[in-house]
């Protein structure tokens, strides 16, 4: 049996993605040939950190106090380096006003609302592609401390929505350039162990990256509105302006984003990645129950409420963001809760647009969201440091050098 071809040789239409042909019918040629090249292309800044030589207790310290600093100096690797200065690219041209009015729409609606919407809405849709969920099992983590990863994943949101966070030193700033680096890590790592992968593209596209960057914009608040949350379409724009610097900060490339403002000026972007995702598989399912154990958790927490009543909860806010469609493909339980939160959407909707049309009282909510956020916000993640490798599904650390 021949080794499977190196990544960088590779460049053909991949088999789980369905049909090339089929795809130019409906979403044409230039759509398919950048998909084309997206499904092969990474992220050769960040990936440059684990293969110019130096070890990985080397590079997350220098680059942890690079980014701390927003600047390289004279004891900054190279490569550590050419990240800062690639992220710091995306601040070029950079609409200040808008970045802020952004920044004040998230913290409008409760944290708590936002987390249903990025672990039951986000998430389950990262899962639901084979492309992903596979790696994600294979690395292990995520299924054995689905708790701790789903915090992290959250952890990292509420960096972004302090002020100035993404301004270079901010802790927006510092916390996706770490969270860029174990992109990298975790990609070198697998292109490493030599496998076929055909069926999707490489480990951690650009692809896939693009497809996660619609997981905080086009599926959190396609589900926030179904919860009672909408926004107007200008508060999109500036929510999903907000994404783009950091979707550029995350390594993608702004064509693949250019034009997606908005739930609507979106759809078609989704449905034509939807229909390239290939079909929800076991890897899936286990990624999906765990993250609903772990957010489970995490709500009981903040709540004290009952596991069992918080479960049937979470079940309904799937079933409410996703459908049933993909909530049952991903074996997400019925839920009696469900016509009941559905009912109440108008009433939180109608409590939304009442509070920003007072001034006072929304400034109030958003300070309060704010501190809410900076209280909650830790750079002890896992993400944050990543010094002794990562950590593979049979318990063992595989280490980029």
């Amino acid at each position: 049996m021949n080794a499977p071809a190196p990544l960088s040789a590779v460049n053909e239409w991949p088999a789980g993605r369905g049909s090339r042909e089929e795809f130019v019918a409906k979403y044409g040629t230039q759509r398919a040939d950048r998909y084309q090249e997206a499904f092969w292309a990474m992220d050769p800044v960040a990936d440059a950190l684990f293969t110019s030589g130096h070890t990985v207790k080397e590079i997350m310290p220098n680059l942890r106090e690079a980014l701390a600093r927003g600047t390289a100096d004279d004891n900054t690797l190279p490569e550590v380096a050419a990240l800062i200065e690639d992220m710091t690219k995306a601040l070029a041209g950079l609409d200040a006003e808008k970045l802020e009015r952004g920044r004040r729409t998230y913290l409008s609606i409760p944290p708590l609302s936002h987390g249903l919407a990025l672990g039951p809405g986000s998430l389950v849709h990262t899962y639901a592609t084979p492309a992903i969920a596979d790696l994600l099992v294979n690395t292990g983590e995520l299924t054995d401390g689905a708790v701790k990863r789903l915090a992290y994943t959250t952890n990292w949101t509420y960096s972004l929505y302090l002020p100035d966070a993404l301004q270079p030193g901010g802790e927006g700033f510092i916390h996706t350039g770490m969270v860029r680096a174990i992109h990298a890590h975790v990609r070198r790592v697998h292109n490493r162990k030599g496998l076929d992968y055909s069926d999707y593209g490489a480990p951690i596209s650009e692809f896939d990256m693009l497809r996660t960057w619609f997981d905080f914009t086009y599926i959190p608040y396609a589900g926030l509105r179904r919860m009672g949350w909408q926004l107007t379409a200008e508060e999109e724009k500036d929510v999903f302006y907000l994404w783009k610097i950091v979707g550029r900060m995350l390594g993608i490339r702004s064509d693949l984003f250019h034009g997606e403002d908005g739930v609507e000026a979106s759809q078609e972007t989704m449905d034509a990645i939807h229909a390239v995702d290939g079909e929800i598989n076991e890897a899936a399912r286990q990624l999906v129950d765990a993250l609903m154990s772990g957010f489970v958790v995490n709500a009981k927490e903040l709540t004290g409420f009952p596991e069992n009543t918080l479960a049937d909860w979470t079940a309904a806010h799937v079933r409410i963001i996703h459908g049933d469609e993909v909530a049952d493909a991903c074996g997400v339980a019925q839920s009696v809760m469900q016509p009941i939160l559905e009912m109440e959407a108008p009433l939180v909707q109608e409590r939304f647009d009442l509070l920003r049309q007072d001034k006072e009282a929304l400034e109030a909510e958003i300070q309060k969201n704010e501190d809410m956020v900076r209280q909650m916000l830790t750079r002890d993640a896992t993400y944050m440091k990543q010094d002794e490798g990562v950590k593979m599904k049979d318990g063992s650390m595989a280490v980029g050098a």
